[in-house]
């Protein structure tokens, strides 16, 4: 008997087995499908829904079958975050793919009104979380104004992980790790928020149920993965937002409390009880959202380090990436008048960063160093603020990432941080946390069962 940990990412959609046992199977991974249109990446939920079926069926197959794993006893899914949500119709057919949430549509078309609403303190203290343009606010009202047929015919907003789970179960579910995502909800009640849907006219019953990781979502249907050998009970749980699994994840395997998690972005979470949501989390554009237990919540700040790390590359040593990791990796000091700013990512720059203090006489090598140093710094002393005001523990911090499989940026992190650095061993975090979750919850419900029949 094993338990199936999805996770919808925006590069590669990823499947990871666990046995009853805990035993942790090979994952499997494919990059994730998107449809090219007027020059703009989309993500269809339909063709997501095709992948991870046909990837589920290859594991079943594969590394399930290899390690003799027996039937699928349940399922929970990851995805990337409620902003990247997409409109169904009544049987949950998807109308409209969802705009990829790393590219920005020219101009806004939610209101100055609006968007001052959505970005203020007084509702940061609501949702935990600041306005982005990539949200579902202005991708609602963008839905209704330049596509009113599609809007006339739209009976909910959805997220890839809630749409999986929906083709798993046939019962529609939000996670309460995504709501707060749409903005819509409170962070303390989940309770929908009447003067942000007023502002945008939706009803709450646009969005799925809330519903807390791990609960038994319905029976996993049986034809929803024909062909992969399904166990007597097997049942489909609700997951959540991909950080907040790969954070569940670390908490289970590494003891971590502190999870800083570095691909093309970089996102580093807390977890802890409630705290109040003061100006300077919303000052530097912190999320928190709700965790994998009732009463936890997860404190996230991220920065697209990766893809800064590309550019700076591209810009001075040629693309030349080990050339870059090398130049961190030495001990000599970075130029002192070389300083790097990231651009505020509220404020639609067109530019990631911009640099200070180059001049003809600085070798590219030393720029790259202090350009980075500034970077783990900014990352570092924001790190620092958030456990203060969260008052979580920041004994150590365990790494994930494909980033931190590169020791010279594990090492040049460590001798700024002045704190533990752990890398993990998960290989795929997001995957493993939802099978885990899924694992977990289905003992849980052994567990209440067995109880009612003593």
């Amino acid at each position: 008997m094993w338990f199936l940990g999805i996770d919808i990412g925006t590069t590669h959609v990823k499947v990871v087995g666990v046995t009853a046992e805990g035993v942790e199977l090979d994952p499997l991974r494919t990059r994730t499908p998107v449809t090219l249109v007027d020059g703009g990446t989309f993500h269809e939920g339909g063709e997501i829904w095709d992948c991870v079926r046909e990837l589920v069926r290859a594991y079943a197959r594969g590394p399930v079958r290899d390690a003799g794993g027996g039937a699928l006893a349940g399922v929970a899914v990851g995805s990337f975050g409620q902003e990247e949500s997409f409109p169904v119709d009544v049987r949950g057919t998807p109308l409209a793919g969802s705009r990829a949430w790393w590219e920005r549509w020219p101009e806004r078309t939610l209101s100055a009104v609006a968007v001052e609403h959505f970005d203020s303190v007084g509702h940061f203290r609501t949702s935990g979380m600041r306005f982005r343009d990539n949200q579902s606010p202005d991708r609602i009202a963008r839905l209704r104004s330049d596509h009113p047929d599609v809007w006339a015919r739209t009976h909910r907003w959805v997220d890839f992980g809630a749409f999986v789970t929906f083709r798993l179960s046939g019962r529609w579910a939000l996670s309460s790790t995504q709501a707060t995502h749409s903005q819509f909800f409170d962070l303390l009640t989940l309770e929908p928020d009447r003067a942000s849907l007023d502002l945008v006219e939706i009803e709450a019953e646009l969005f799925p149920e809330v519903v807390h990781p791990g609960t038994r979502i319905g029976a996993l249907l049986p034809d929803a993965l024909r062909g992969v050998p399904i166990a007597d009970g097997a049942a489909v749980y609700v997951g959540g937002h991909d950080q907040v699994m790969a954070a569940y994840a670390s908490s289970v395997h590494d003891g971590a409390s502190a999870v800083d998690a570095v691909g093309t972005a970089e996102y580093v979470m807390l977890t802890s009880g409630t705290f109040p949501l003061d100006e300077r989390l919303h000052a530097f554009g912190a999320d928190v959202e709700r965790g994998w237990m009732p009463d936890q919540y997860v404190l996230g700040w991220g920065l697209p380090t990766g893809k800064i790390l590309q550019q700076l590359a591209e810009r001075f040593v040629e693309g030349d990436f080990d050339r870059l990791m090398a130049a961190l990796d030495s001990d000599l000091p970075s130029p002192s008048h070389v300083h790097l700013r990231v651009n505020d990512l509220h404020a639609r720059a067109d530019d990631l960063f911009h640099i200070e203090g180059i001049d003809e006489r600085t070798p590219p090598d030393d720029i790259v160093r202090a350009c980075v140093t500034d970077l783990s710094v900014q990352i570092r002393d924001t790190v620092r603020t958030m456990a203060t005001i969260a008052e979580a523990p920041l004994d150590s911090i365990a790494l994930t990432g494909s980033l931190f499989q590169r020791p010279e940026l594990v090492r040049h992190r460590e001798r700024l941080w002045n704190v533990p650095l752990r890398v993990s061993r998960l290989r795929e975090a997001a995957a493993v946390g939802a099978a885990e979750l899924a694992r977990a919850s289905h003992a849980r419900a052994t567990s209440t069962i067995g109880d009612r029949i003593a």
